[in-house]
Formats: structure tokens, sequence, C-alpha cells
């Protein structure tokens, strides 16, 4: 009798099941390890939710398996090896990724990634798939035979080729949108989705393809439907064990993949073409996009368009591939060997030329290598400057001591690196030489005398194509005072005659618009229609010699701080001011080197074409804004800004850093400068005076420093954005202007607080209106990691009180919301 005719069909039934199982039991068995009690340790929930999941697979799998012992079921047997071959092969990869950790900020893979699956995971998949073939085949195939059951047989000439020229089809749209990282980085990054797909292509498309083609009518239909049913439902395991959620987006990504390269296993006959699609298909976008950016498809839309062009290119080449094989396959319309190979390299070269004159006509050729930064041990002293009262004296105290310091320290890490043939720059605000490009040379150096580490330094990727995300709706029809002006009795300053005349500010950011209506004519670098960029502009990523902004932030930000058009648009708390600027992101990121540069550019402003040994310490601002924070995947530790922040502290330059958005948890003001002592920093309110949900709170971890000192109106604060228009914007790079423009009002009110920065933060403090915290929680409810993300998305989230003070000041609101009325007529009084 057949094998159709006996096989039973609540066999279908259960393996359909079973497959739905396996989907459902990864999603549950996650629930599960999220709702474990916050008190256990994360690798113990990480085990055990291996451990449920692993028996959740394999039990179903083996009952299945033991039913096919029975005569009437025993045509079911390759159902059920196969499914026991997935969930071994699901149970392996998920012990391998509690074994690696959660992937790196960076984006690179480790070599022990690399080597488990090489060296561990693609040998047992295949040794598994040995025996699962031998368990159903007989007679059992063997050399050449087995290769080609397990789909490694020798691909035909013209899969290789049209594989080559898919992978350029789907991937055209990257080097248009993005850009190469890291050479060395890359190299992983390609290793790792090699070594991630081989494993899958064996099983699914192997060994699996092989034991459910040979034992059912149609061998090539139903292989095809089962292993691509199998390989799909597979997918739902990946968010396992470290509760990477978004992993479920690959039951839709892949599954325009997974159809493709099935179809190139039914056509080539081997699984080679289809790994080297499913490997480029997953690195190009890893290859080409920054792992910093959080949420590349919402900021990036040309990279967006490039992920839909590859589902709905994997899509369509499926489609053709498939009548391309009806067609020229078949008896009816034959097709030359020859005239295969030559339409398939016809279409490689044909992809790969469009491919690579985008990429060198329009894109960013080439790799942008990391580098790396050797800090010295000694820092300058600047125990002496609080004793000089003369700002100018001070601050050419301050730049005196660390020119001399470095030019101490450095010469012997100049010579080995200029011995080493690598390029490089010394800082001086901190002691410190970044080199470019070659990190993985840096333990070279680790040990030379006076260095006190190494590290690695992030390049930040241009992208060919730029966009802005566009700010909050806000019409640029004038509108008068700024709410948020009013709000901080701004304007009631002004009806007093100080406007922050006099005042120098300065901002470090994505750049500015000097041309703004609410800017130019506060931008110390105009004077009479003449622009003079010189002294009041630096660009600490390309070297520009006139003033721009590459995104919106950093003129919104100044706006709020001095932005007025002379019309109706009164946008700024201290019209009065002038202002200068300074690049120290691009694409929204920085790194340590770029924000020292902008830091030391400020404690002595220098032409473009100089440094700051030529540094002239008369062009100094007063005050600046720092709406920005310098996280790990940046490049910045704990202490690594400490050394330039306490520099402009000790020249009398205040520094007013934004506190981050990473609230509504206790413990969130953690990046860099915002954390330290030496800044002033500024958490966000909303229109109705209360907390915003963004906001990030104190105390500092591990010093418990009370974080932030003041808060300011951050929620939907209309201010100038490129172009000449307005827009409005919420976080806390919105608040800390308002701290820097009330700054300029104090100083302008009374010139003898000018580099005083405790007293002039004294009077911030003791006049702002007190907010006290209402609600008390549970200790271990207030950290990090312990809020809802509805709480994360809700910008008028309240968290509890932090470090357990509620009274002012606190850890939420600091000494409450600034009153710039209030505070100047404090500072007359001094």
């Amino acid at each position: 009798m057949s094998p159709e005719k006996t096989f039973p069909k609540s066999a279908w039934l259960l393996f359909g099941l079973l497959l739905g199982w396996v989907a459902l039991w990864s999603i549950g068995v996650g629930l599960i390890q999220y709702s474990l009690l916050e008190s256990w340790s994360v690798p113990l929930k990480e085990w055990l939710s291996i451990a449920l999941a692993t028996l959740g697979w394999l039990l179903p799998d083996l009952l299945f398996l033991g039913l096919t012992l029975r005569q009437n079921w025993r045509e079911a047997r390759p159902l059920a090896v196969a499914l026991l071959l997935m969930s071994l092969y699901l149970s392996l990869e998920v012990i391998l990724r509690a074994i690696v950790g959660l992937p790196p900020k960076n984006g690179e893979p480790t070599w022990l990634e690399l080597g488990l699956h090489f060296i561990i995971i693609t040998p047992l998949i295949l040794g598994l798939g040995i025996v699962g073939l031998w368990s159903e085949i007989r007679p059992f195939p063997k050399s050449w035979e087995l290769l080609r059951a397990l789909g490694l047989g020798k691909p035909p000439l013209v899969g290789l080729l049209t594989a080559g020229a898919i992978v350029a089809g789907l991937t055209i749209g990257w080097p248009l949108s993005g850009a190469l990282g890291d050479s060395y980085g890359a190299t992983l990054i390609l290793l790792q989705a090699l070594s991630l797909t081989l494993p899958a292509e064996l099983l699914f498309r192997g060994s699996i393809w092989e034991l459910l083609g040979r034992k059912f009518p149609q061998p090539r239909l139903t292989a095809a439907l089962l292993t691509l049913a199998m390989y799909w439902v597979s997918l739902s395991s990946e968010i396992l064990p470290h509760g990477e959620w978004l992993k479920l987006w690959s039951l839709i990504s892949a599954l325009p993949l997974a159809l493709l390269i099935t179809e190139l296993r039914a056509t080539t006959g081997s699984i080679w073409a289809g790994w080297l699609v499913a490997s480029c298909y997953q690195a190009a976008p890893v290859l080409f996009t920054d792992p910093r950016v959080e949420l590349p498809l919402l900021t990036q839309p040309w990279q967006t368009l490039a992920y839909s062009w590859m589902f709905a290119g994997a899509i369509l080449l499926f489609l053709t591939l498939w009548g391309g094989r009806q067609i020229f396959l078949s008896q009816a319309w034959p097709l030359p060997r020859w005239a295969g190979n030559g339409l398939a390299l016809l279409a490689l070269v044909i992809t790969w030329g469009g491919w690579l004159t985008g990429w060198f006509i329009w894109g960013k050729p080439g790799f942008y290598d990391d580098g790396f930064l050797i800090i010295m041990a000694e820092q300058a002293d600047l125990s002496g400057a609080t004793t000089i009262t003369d700002l100018t004296a001070r601050r050419t105290f301050v730049r005196d001591q660390l020119l001399k310091t470095a030019e101490k320290t450095q010469p012997p890490i100049r010579e080995a690196l200029e011995s080493a043939g690598l390029s490089y720059r010394a800082y001086y605000i901190i002691n410190m030489l970044k080199v470019e490009g070659h990190h993985t040379s840096m333990a070279k150096f680790a040990n030379l005398p006076g260095v006190a580490r190494v590290v690695r330094h992030p390049n930040v990727r241009p992208y060919p194509q730029k966009f802005k995300l566009p700010y909050g709706d806000a019409p640029n029809d004038p509108a008068g005072i700024g709410e948020n002006v009013r709000q901080v009795k701004a304007d009631q300053v002004w009806q007093m005659g100080f406007t922050g005349q006099g005042i120098v500010v300065a901002g470090q950011d994505t750049g500015y618009d000097w041309q703004h209506p609410a800017l130019k004519k506060a931008y110390r670098g105009y004077d009479n229609g003449v622009a003079d960029h010189t002294y009041n502009w630096h660009d600490a990523w390309d070297g520009t010699a006139a003033a721009f902004d590459d995104d919106q932030h950093g003129t919104h930000t100044m706006g709020t701080i001095l932005g007025d058009d002379g019309q109706d648009n009164h946008i700024g708390l201290a019209p009065g001011a002038q202002w200068i600027g300074c690049r120290n992101m691009r694409r929204g990121l920085g790194n340590p080197a770029s924000y020292a540069e902008c830091m030391e550019f400020f404690l002595a402003p220098y032409p473009t074409d100089s440094d700051f040994t030529k540094g002239d310490v008369t062009k100094s601002p007063q005050v600046i804004n720092n709406s920005w924070g310098c996280p790990d995947v940046e490049g910045c530790d704990d202490a690594i800004l400490e050394p330039a922040t306490e520099a402009l502290r000790a020249a009398g330059i205040m520094m007013v850093v934004s506190a981050g958005n990473d609230g509504p948890a206790c413990e969130t003001v953690v990046e860099p400068p915002a954390r330290y002592d030496d800044v002033f920093s500024v958490g966000a309110t909303g229109e109705n005076g209360l907390i915003t949900g963004f906001s990030s709170r104190g105390p500092v971890p591990g010093h418990d420093l009370l974080k932030p000192d003041i808060v300011a109106p951050g929620d939907n604060v209309r201010s100038s954005v490129p172009g000449g228009e307005y827009g409005t914007a919420s976080g806390t790079s919105m608040a800390g202007p308002h701290v820097v423009g009330l700054v300029a009002l104090l100083w302008s009110a009374n010139p003898k607080l000018i580099g005083q920065i405790e007293t002039t933060e004294k009077i911030i403090r003791q006049s702002a209106i007190p907010l006290d915290v209402k609600d008390v929680c549970p200790i271990a409810l207030q950290t990090a990691g312990h809020t809802s993300w509805l709480d994360e998305l809700n910008p008028n989230a309240v968290a509890c009180s932090c470090g357990g003070v509620s009274s002012t000041p606190n850890n939420v609101y600091g000494w409450g919301q600034i009153d710039a009325l209030a505070a100047v007529k404090l500072a007359l009084s001094y």
C-alpha cells in the first residue's frame, strides 16, 4: 500500500498544533520571565526560562515521536523527527545566546559568539541532521549522495551567479542611505551573519528538506511548504532568553527572505545560494546603519525605504524565480545551460555595476573607522584659579596650566604615535590624545609611561541622505511672547531694563542656523551686514568655516536662550545677549573628543585654521548651554569628561546641562556631564508646572548626589528651527536653555556676579518656586528598569520621591522651578 494511503490525517493536525505550540510557548516563557520576582538575578531568570522553553519544546515532540512507534502512525515519523530536530536546534541557540549575553551596543558581535556558532552549533546541527536522515532513509546514502541530501552538493554556476545578482539587487538601498562604520566591526558583522544563517540553512533547507521531501507525494512542494512553515515558526524563539520582544518583528521581516531562499533551494538543489543571500540580507542593514541610533526607522526614512525595498524585492524575486523555474526548467521550454549562465552573469554585472556606481557617486564610500583615546594620568592642577579675581587673568591661568601639563606629559606618547605612523590630535582641556582609526592597535600604548588608560573612540559615520525629523507643529505666524517665557516671568525682567545685554552665551550642539531672523542679530559674528565666524564658530566634526545646523536641535535650543526676530516672535529669555556656537554632534551623535573640543574652544576661542594653543581667552563666553549627554555607546564613561567641566568652572565659565530624558525612574541622571557636581543640571516641567514623565531623576547612582539642581519648562516649547521657521519640541534639552537665559539676565542685572558660579547657583536655587514630591512608593519601584513602559511614554507621569527625599530640595525637582523675576531681584541685592 502506498505511503499516502496509510498516512494518518490526524498526524497532520498534530504537526500543525505542535508548530503553533512552539511559537506560543516561546512567547509564553518570555511573559513568565518578565513576571518573575524583581529580586531574582537576571542570569537566574534567563536560565530558568531556558529550562522551561527547552522542556516545553522537546517533551511534546518526544511524545509525537512515541506515537509514531504505532503501526498506523509509522509513516508520520519524518514529521516527528523534523520537529524534534527543530526543537533541539532552538534549544542550542537559546543556550548560546545566554552564554554570549546581550548584543554589544556598538553592534559588533564577539569572537565568543562567532566561535560557538562555527565550532559548536554548526557541527552539532550537521550531526543531528545526519542522525535524522539515518533514522528514516533506507538505504542510507553514502559520501556524495549524503552531501547532496544535506544540501551540500556542488551548486550549479547559474545558482551562484543568480544569488550574487539577488544580493546586489536587494541591498542596493543601503549604500545610498547609509555608510559603513568600522572595518574591523564590519568584518565581524559579516562573519556573524554567515555563522547565524549556516546552521539554519543546514537544518531547514538541508536535512529537514530531504527528510520531508522523500516520504510524501510531490516531494519538492511538500518540502518547500513544510520547511518554510517550520523556519517561520522558529523565529519566535529569538525573544529568549533576554526578553528581546522587538525580535518578534522578524516574523514579518524574515518571511520574504524565507520564500526567496526556499525557492533558491528548490531551483539549485543545494543550500549555498540561499546561504549567501540570507547572510547578506541579514548583514546589509547592520553594516550600513549606526547601531547607536535607537529608532533608525523613524529618524532615517531613507533607510526605511531601503528596508521596504528589501522586503518587496525579495517577494518580487521569489515570484520571478518561481515563474522562471516553471517555464524554463520545464520540458516545454528548456533553457540551455550556457544561456542560463549567460543571463545570470549579465544580471550579476548589471546589478553590481549599479550598486557600486550608486555607492561611489551618491553614497559615502569607504570605512569610517573607530579610533582610540590615550588619556594621561596627570591632569592639570587648577586649584590656584579660585584665588584670582580678574576673570581674564583667571582664564589665562587655567589655559596656561592646561598647556603646561600637556606639553610636559604628552611628548613621549606623540613620538610613539609618530613612529607607528598614526595620526593624532592633542587635547588640553582633558590631557589626552585622539588617534584616528586603528583602534585594534590601542593596546600597544596602554603601558607607556604616564598613560592612565586607552579607550576605544567611536566614530560617527556620515549618511549620504540627510533628513530632519520635523519638530512639533508650530505656526510661523508671530506668536508674541512665548508662553514658556511668561511662565518663568522673564518678560517681567525685561520691563526692569535687563535683557541679557553685555553677556555672551555659548552653545554646543548639532550646530546653529545663524541666519535665522530670531538669532542673526544676536550672533557675535554678525555686525552691520558682515559675518565673521572667526572666534565665534567651531565645527568639531568637519571644520566648516561658517555656522550651520545639519539637524534642528541646536537652533531650537539657542532660540530659547535669546531668540527674538525684532517683530513679534519673542521666544528667548535673554534677547539682549550675544551668542557663539560649536558643532559637537553629527546626526545627533557625538563622542568624548567632539564634546571636549567644543569645551576647549569655549575656554579660549581660536580661528578655524588654528588650535587651542593660539586661543584667546578674552573672547570666551560667560555661560554655556549643553543640551546633550554622552552615553557609553558614544564612548563615554562616568569620569571621562570631568576634567573639562572642572576646567571651565575653574575659569569662571558656567556649564548648564540638561539632566536627560530617561525618567520617570529614579537614579536616571547617569550620563556625563549632567551627573557631575561641577555643572548645573536642569530637569523639565510641563505647562502645568509639574515634572514631565521623561525628565531624568536623581540621585546620581553611586554618589548620592542630588540631581537635577533645578527645573524649567521643557514640554512643547516653541522656538526657532533652521530655515527661518519655528517649531515645538519637548525634552530636558528644551529646559536647560531657560536656565542659560536666566543666567544672562542675572549677570546683565548685576555684572559683579559674572564668573561667580557658586553665588549664581545659590541665587537661582533660593529664588526658585519650591516643589515637593507628594507620591511615596516602595524603594524597589523607584529605580531604572522598574517603571512601566507606559509611564515612560506618558509625558505627565509623576515618579515617586527619589532617594527617600520628598521635601525641597529633592531628586525630582531639585530646588524647584526657576523664577526669573525673583532671581533678578535677589541678584540685585548682592
